[in-house]
């Protein structure tokens, strides 16, 4: 049994409520990336990846903040300077553990990527990138039943065998695959929920096919989240959001 989380975005509270969440059993806690980014916590929350050992993927944010050459006219005005302070706030040694991750990772039974399949920077936000998502994850990687991604804050499962992920449940990937699955956001949810999510995934009853895939959703102290981005003197819509899930 093992856990996916991602989007975790410096916002300590949701990392340390989802952590205390995890059930006994889980063996590991894989990362899809986005350790930090937006929240007032960057270092404490590297500090925690690395002292459990996560095998973790370096995300959009992560390689903005510690690639200085990133050019940061991708992001909107609110994300680069969330950018520029993170940089002269993280240690050399957490910039350092970042921008060394890998930007796709692969178990025996799963892959785990932070954007796509094709590239760790596109948004799988339709049913058309994730078909052309689940093609390549046929053709490229056979055999293999589940793709984890994250990057869009959003918790997804393409195909749904059980509809719109609207509550924490089980879902049965053990036929049908493969799959992608988006295990939400820890630090910065974008769909209208507010509490942290990620995934707990053991494999198929049968010892076949995906894994039985469970949401847990999390509440966490979201106005101490917010009173440290505003103390920071970080973007204030960052600690806005947090209250909307958006």
């Amino acid at each position: 049994m093992y856990a996916v989380i991602s989007d975790i975005h410096g916002n300590l509270e949701a990392l340390e409520a989802v952590l205390r969440d995890v059930p006994d059993g889980v063996e590991r806690i894989y990362c899809l990336g986005d350790v930090i980014g937006y929240g007032a916590n960057p270092n404490e929350c590297c500090d925690i990846v690395r002292k459990m050992e996560m095998p973790t993927i370096t995300g959009n944010h992560d390689l903005a903040v510690t690639d200085l050459a990133t050019d940061l006219e991708w992001f909107n005005p609110v994300a680069a300077a969330a950018v520029l302070w993170t940089r002269d706030h993280l240690s050399n040694e957490n910039a350092e553990f970042l921008r060394s991750r890998p930007r796709m990772m692969q178990s025996r039974d799963a892959l785990f990527v932070h954007g796509s399949i094709r590239d760790p920077d596109e948004y799988i936000i339709n049913s058309a990138s994730a078909q052309e998502n689940l093609a390549l994850l046929k053709s490229e990687y056979p055999g293999v039943p589940v793709c984890f991604f994250g990057h869009t804050h959003v918790k997804t499962v393409a195909p749904s065998p059980n509809g719109p992920v609207t509550e924490a449940h089980a879902l049965d990937l053990s036929a049908n695959g493969p799959y992608l699955v988006n295990p939400g956001s820890v630090g910065q949810p974008r769909d209208g929920d507010t509490f942290a999510s990620y995934v707990v995934a053991e494999g198929s009853a049968d010892g076949g096919g995906g894994p039985r895939v469970t949401y847990r959703f999390v509440e966490y102290d979201i106005k101490k989240a917010q009173t440290k981005i505003r103390a920071a003197g970080l973007p204030r819509m960052l600690a806005d959001r947090l209250a909307e899930g958006r």
